[in-house]
């Protein structure tokens, strides 16, 4: 199979079957023959369709047409992946995501239910774009060779026609795995480990440097200094015991072979996203400016899909996960918008009691209750081509479905989800979110959202905001939110907090708002996963910027972008450190002083400007290979056999909190608990784990410190899917390695309508014809996505018309 997609870019012309002509030149539209009751779709110089209908229903079942049209075998793998239905076609090693899958999600009958208490516009809009999709699905049946992508022929799927409940399962079961955690379980059994290693009260201090229930110094989204309502926890209830190891060390293989195959699959499990809003006060044009970058992995095709979508009732242009009929990253003429992952505290781990005569029994508010029990049966296709039917049970508590269940130790875990049963009306607000037409329609819509999102929001008129979206629950306040909660009754939820009160701001007096799915506001707790919210957060790098700037433009908010993209993290504390350390021991070694003046020269950044193929410092090297050595030297002689497991917590993607707070001592907000230390001063760590590289590196390089060059780390668009999967044939150009979205998106709002540009690589067509032969569009934005180049996003008629590819007319069936 080649795979080297961008040595093929013969134009491929996708056909419909209705009637329609398409325009040989990009701005020759004269040779186009219009059809009164057609829908009008133009495609730009990057393969992006403008659609312009003449109604709603006409303008999303288009959509759903044009969508199918470029990306139906993704849309496929993940209907097959929500609907626990891949080891039917690629066998046993996904078995394991189905099961997980039907486990956790609900029956077509139950997403009936929830669609019939959607309100009516909702109603057309998804079913409109079902029906779309189903269109083309009948013409491609009709025409497989052309109008079936290559995936279809080679691993011998046959697309299938779509509902209401495909398109609202689709969303539902993408989203839920975005903020679908089961860290409590680890975290208990992360405490039970180091009270045996330790004794209860060292681990308890040890426990709450790693994962503070709350960090006063953790930088927020909300700058203005308020307190939440949200209630603060503390722990008067055993939550921890011996079999919660066991029950750990299943789940999270569990998870990481979820996390694998979805991966493969196509499905960003692993999600971050970035975005800035600016307000009058900081822009140099005096306009309001929104700045997004999901950050949902690179795949082949992407997992982002552009659009215009122009009728009577809505003009705007966008994106959105493949899939969705509404924009998530988008204006409109009067507002931009964009969004980031919440990571808010929405799912909850009970552990529940069971009855030792009977484990499917669990105890919950005096009485024995029989868990709900249900057969499913899974087709899984064998090495012979032939299918296998394999059932399991699934069972459920009142608090939801059964994650894990030892019949031998009389234990079981649940997960509860604050959002569960309303993901419809979420749906229903962020379609609404596209209709609003300033400040409030946008804000009702914000509060109605019960996943957990950030909602970055700009206008016309000048005004930002900033919404933490979604239901949380009121926990009891007896309660360790970091650890599983006991299931018995006496526990359970008091409700749901007031969406209200949840932390939002509106035209700040910092003239901006910067999220890097960071703490959005003081006290407000994540509970298991407070250790993203530290001191030390990926955020500082957007906030310290845009403090320090006056006169923001977008270009200025891109050079924000690209520093946070290409910055080494951990410089932002402890780059600072090192050269005092250095700076009063020059003295001591002849190596220092040149150490030094490398780190003090260094911008941070890891660059190649001069395309060597190798990082431009030798800082670079130095610096990285430091930070490895004083991680390990500071915690893992204390931390001794959990030191593996927890050093990805420690020292994880959005900063090093503990580190922070320990290099810090009593000047942290938070002081540390636990004497990581042990005893030894700060600067001779420092200075410990510096040897320790110079040496190493001098082994390994030679002693010569120019050479101490660092190569550039690369990656692919959907390089390890490749192999053995399905969600697209990828590519293997390399690009360097950037901490930056999947997509980037800047957005002015001028009076006189929206301006802006952006990038969504690969490509927008995700189209290889049977013959191998790859779309135009398929990967046409690699290159400029690597080389910081952008493209013009086209909001209007006339910018679009001048912009033309090709225009076609859409013939949609009755």
């Amino acid at each position: 199979m080649c795979k080297r997609i961008l040595v093929i870019l013969t134009v491929f012309i996708l056909v419909f079957s209705t009637t329609k002509t398409m325009a040989k030149q990009p701005n020759n539209h004269k040779s186009v023959t219009k059809n009164i009751n057609a829908v009008k779709i133009v495609r730009d110089q990057y393969g992006v369709p403008h659609i312009y209908a003449k109604t709603i229903k006409d303008l999303y079942r288009a959509y759903g047409y044009t969508m199918a049209q470029d990306r139906l075998f993704q849309l496929m793998m993940f209907r097959l992946s929500n609907e626990g239905k891949v080891a039917s076609v690629f066998g046993g090693k996904y078995l394991d995501l189905d099961l997980k899958m039907r486990r956790d999600g609900y029956s077509d009958q139950e997403i009936k239910n929830m669609i019939a208490k959607m309100d009516p516009f909702s109603q057309k809009v998804m079913a409109y774009f079902a029906e779309g999709i189903t269109q083309y699905v009948n013409e491609a049946l009709k025409d497989p060779d052309h109008l079936l992508s290559k995936e279809f022929h080679e691993y011998h799927v046959t697309p299938e026609k779509w509902t209401d409940v495909d398109v609202l399962r689709l969303y539902m079961s993408s989203m839920t795995v975005f903020m679908d955690q089961e860290q409590e379980v680890q975290n208990a059994a992360i405490l039970e480990k180091l009270t045996q290693q330790y004794g209860a009260e060292k681990a308890e201090k040890m426990f709450n440097d790693i994962f503070p229930a709350n960090d006063p110094a953790s930088p927020t989204s909300i700058m203005e200094a308020k307190t939440t309502d949200q209630a603060k926890h503390s722990r008067n209830v055993s939550q921890v015991s011996k079999e919660v190891m066991e029950a750990a060390a299943n789940l999270v293989k569990q998870r990481r072979d979820f996390e694998a195959n979805s991966h493969e699959l196509g499905l960003p499990l692993k999600v971050g996203s970035n975005a800035m809003v600016v307000g009058p006060k900081k822009s140099k044009s005096r306009n309001a400016m929104v700045f997004g970058g999901p950050q949902v992995g690179l795949t082949a095709p992407g997992f982002i899909y552009e659009v215009g979508l122009h009728s009577p009732e809505i003009d705007i242009e966008g994106s959105a996960f493949t899939g969705y009929p509404f924009i998530m990253f988008g204006a409109t003429k009067d507002i931009g918008f964009t969004a980031t992952a919440g990571y808010g505290n929405v799912v909850d781990i009970f552990s529940e009691k069971l009855n030792p005569a009977n484990p499917h029994q669990y105890f919950y508010k005096g009485k024995w209750h029989d868990m709900k029990k249900r057969v499913e049966t899974f087709a899984v296709r064998t090495d012979d081509g032939k299918t296998r039917k394999v059932e399991k049970v699934f069972y459920e508590t009142v608090h939801g479905p059964v994650i894990y269940l030892d019949e031998n130790t009389h234990s079981a875990y649940s997960k509860a989800w604050a959002f569960r049963g309303t993901e419809a009306q979420s749906w229903s607000a962020y379609l609404e979110s596209n209709y609003a037409h300033n400040l409030n329609d946008f804000k009702k819509a914000a509060r109605k959202y019960t996943m957990s999102l950030n909602w970055h929001y700009a206008d016309k008129r000048g005004n930002i905001a900033y919404f933490h979206v979604g239901k949380i629950p009121n926990r009891d306040k007896r309660v360790d939110d970091r650890l599983p909660t006991p299931g018995t009754g006496e526990y359970e939820w008091k409700g749901f907090l007031d969406p209200k009160n949840n932390p939002h701001v509106i035209n700040p007096k910092a003239g901006f708002v910067a999220n890097w799915n960071n703490k959005p506001a003081p006290d407000w707790s994540n509970g298991e996963q407070s250790f993203r919210w530290t001191a030390d957060q990926r955020v500082q790098q957007y906030i310290d910027q845009a403090k320090a700037a006056d006169d923001i433009t977008l270009k200025k908010i891109n050079d924000f972008n690209y520093h946070a993209s290409l910055v080494n993290l951990r410089t932002k504390w402890f780059k600072p450190y090192l050269l005092e350390a250095l700076k009063n021991n020059l003295d001591k070694d002849p190596k220092y002083e040149e150490v030094y003046h490398y780190l003090k020269d260094w911008n941070n950044l890891n660059e190649d400007l001069n395309k060597d193929g190798k990082y431009d410092s030798p800082a670079v090297t130095i610096f990285e290979a430091w930070w490895s050595h004083v991680v390990q030297n500071l915690f893992k002689d204390d931390l001794g056999e959990s030191y593996s497991e927890l050093k990805p917590i420690i020292d994880q993607a959005y900063g090093c909190g503990v580190c922070l707070r320990t290099f810090q001592g009593k000047d942290a907000k938070s002081p540390i608990d636990n004497d990581w230390l042990n005893g030894e001063s700060r600067d001779q760590l420092i200075l410990d784990s510096l040897d320790q590289t110079i040496s190493q590196l001098e082994n390994k390089t030679g002693e010569n410190m120019d050479q101490w060059l660092t190569k550039v780390r690369t990656t692919t668009f959907g390089g390890s899917s490749f192999i053995g999967f399905p969600h697209g044939l990828g590519s293997d150009k390399p690009i360097p390695e950037m901490n930056r979205g999947s997509e980037n998106h800047y957005v002015e709002m001028a009076k006189k309508g929206p301006h802006g540009f952006n990038i969504t690589p690969p490509g927008q067509i995700g189209f290889i014809s049977k013959d191998g032969t790859v779309h135009q569009h398929y990967a046409d934005q690699i290159e400029m996505y690597a080389n910081w180049k952008f493209k013009p996003i086209l909001f209007t008629e006339k910018d679009v018309k001048a912009n033309a590819e090709s225009v076609d007319y859409l013939q949609l069936k009755k």
